[in-house]
């Protein structure tokens, strides 16, 4: 290789050098803002299990550092005589660019006796994402932790949108993908699998058909899998979340679809 051809890779990486925001751009065709959801919603702990509260997600458009985005937010509130056994107020919120890639995560948990608060930023350049995780916990500065990464990266809301957009219809049961994840101040391998086709009663009377989506993280070892979430979306243009299983500090819950709107396309139902 001569040093002309040399001199010329190493101009045309600098001009075209690849931006980890634009390869982190996805054509988003299921979902807008003004999509909102309430979900009834169900806690489980020991032998505990009974309906416990309210749940909401949407997305709407706003503004994030003066530029357009998309903010998804999802509410998780105990209710009646469950709040007096066990206080549930979570609310977890993202940004994210038109295009879907993340910008910001916020959390604020209070989940029995302790209130968690969460933020992470997310900052882009032609090297890579830089992002900036902070927690406190019941009043106690915990950590500031700035990583990087050369690819994209998601939290725990993100990733939900991101598997919304996931091309399954050629996948066969117990197919993964694998992204990168930020779980605290750690970045670690988030597993979507997919779990085949189900049947999902909402709380509004109607039966879906859904995809089924098992969501883990990988230890640092990256040999064993920690199951975060289960997400059942509807097999059609909307990927609709219509059940979302969750764990929590203190055993887990369950929010099961009661309402929608603003849904980009028509929602295909059963009786």
């Amino acid at each position: 290789m001569t040093k002309k051809t040399i001199g010329l890779i190493l101009i045309t990486l600098l001009v075209f050098g690849i931006d980890t925001q634009a390869q982190c751009k996805i054509n988003n065709s299921f979902f807008q803002a003004g999509e909102e959801m309430t979900y009834d919603l169900y806690f489980k702990y020991g032998l505990i299990n009974t309906k416990a509260g309210v749940s909401t997600l949407k997305t709407t458009s706003e503004k994030y550092v003066g530029k357009d985005a998309l903010k998804m937010t999802l509410t998780a509130k105990s209710t009646g005589a469950v709040k007096k056994i066990f206080n549930l107020n979570d609310t977890l919120s993202c940004y994210m660019t038109k295009d879907l890639v993340p910008l910001a995560y916020m959390k604020n948990a209070e989940e029995g006796k302790d209130n968690t608060q969460e933020r992470v930023t997310y900052t882009y350049d032609k090297n890579g994402v830089s992002i900036n995780a902070k927690r406190h916990k019941n009043g106690d500065f915990k950590f500031d932790e700035t990583i990087t990464s050369s690819t994209c990266m998601y939290d725990m809301m993100s990733v939900v949108y991101y598997a919304r957009t996931l091309n399954y219809s050629s996948m066969k049961k117990g197919n993964t993908s694998k992204v990168d994840f930020i779980s605290g101040r750690k970045k670690v391998n988030m597993v979507i699998e997919y779990d085949g086709i189900e049947s999902v009663d909402g709380n509004d009377n109607r039966k879906y058909s859904c995809i089924k989506l098992i969501l883990s993280i990988m230890d640092d070892a990256f040999s064993d899998k920690k199951e975060a979430m289960k997400v059942y979306i509807t097999n059609d243009n909307n990927r609709m979340p219509v059940r979302l299983d969750s764990k929590l500090n203190i055993g887990s819950t369950r929010a099961v679809l009661k309402t929608y709107k603003g849904n980009k396309y028509t929602v295909q139902t059963g009786h």
